[in-house]
């Protein structure tokens, strides 16, 4: 988590951004220098960051991230600039009781908090290869989340995917992939 600052360094860097709506480049991996979020800042915890990810002037859903995965946060001049277009097309919204009614305490209650607002979620996970799993999320206990994962052709799976929190990387709610693929969804 940050590279050369102590974590109440970070933490404060972090709440300026969240304080000043700040248009953010989020670099996540040293094994993946280009894997990056570009976005707004909402909330933070110390486990976790939640950020409302922009790609190609359009918000597309909430992104929640380990803090310890986050390498740097960069807000420069292009950020400026780009948060200025944002500002000028009025594309910069966020829906303030969503943002309030995610818990970021720990992950049980992140998750119990996604599957009472019924989202459906995207989580990217750690195995012996990069894994994900998308949908509705049908069990959460004190380690790990179960989700009814669906396929590109929109059957379910018929044994759920359970992950436990140690692996999980990231988390994706509220975007257009799964506000829109639901809807087509096969028993």
């Amino acid at each position: 988590m940050g590279e050369a600052l102590s974590n109440k360094e970070f933490n404060k860097l972090i709440q300026k951004h969240i304080d000043k709506n700040n248009f953010v480049k989020i670099y996540l991996s040293e094994e993946s220098p280009d894997e990056s979020i570009f976005g707004f800042i909402l909330k933070m915890s110390d486990e976790f960051l939640m950020v409302q990810e922009v790609y190609d002037f359009i918000p597309n859903g909430i992104k929640i991230i380990p803090q310890e995965r986050v390498l740097s946060i960069r807000n420069n001049s292009f950020d400026k600039f780009f948060k200025k277009i944002l500002s000028e097309e009025r594309l910069i919204k966020t829906d303030q009781k969503m943002v309030q009614n995610i818990s970021l305490k720990d992950p049980e209650s992140l998750f119990r908090s996604l599957k009472k607002q019924n989202f459906h979620c995207i989580i990217e996970s750690s195995k012996k290869k990069k894994k994900f799993s998308i949908g509705e999320l049908s069990e959460v206990d004190d380690k790990s989340v179960t989700v009814k994962n669906y396929d590109p052709t929109g059957k379910i799976d018929k044994r759920p995917h359970k992950i436990p929190f140690k692996k999980i990387e990231m988390i994706t709610f509220n975007d257009n992939y799964t506000l829109i693929f639901r809807k087509y969804l096969k028993d």
